[in-house]
């Protein structure tokens, strides 16, 4: 086995504007983390739409719940004083 003389690590090296090119990822991983965070804030907006709707949900049947319990305390109280 030989050892590498400094010509080989010359031609091993890479230039600052190869070493900059990797750490950026290049177009196609910028392209692929944008997609992946769209992704993620889509769904947080189909999560949250779902809370709401399950909320507005449980307060519509609430209301219809003390309406009809109303309504029929009422029909009972109309009904006892005729």
């Amino acid at each position: 086995m030989t050892l590498p003389t400094n010509d080989d690590f010359a031609n091993s090296e890479l230039s600052i504007e190869e070493l900059e090119a990797i750490a950026a990822g290049g177009f196609w991983s910028t392209l692929k983390h944008i997609g992946q965070d769209v992704l993620k804030g889509a769904g947080y907006v189909v999560v949250g739409s779902a809370y709401v709707a399950g909320t507005a949900a449980i307060v519509l049947g609430v209301f219809v719940g003390v309406g009809a319990v109303t309504t029929a305390a009422g029909n009972i109280m109309n009904h006892n004083a005729q």
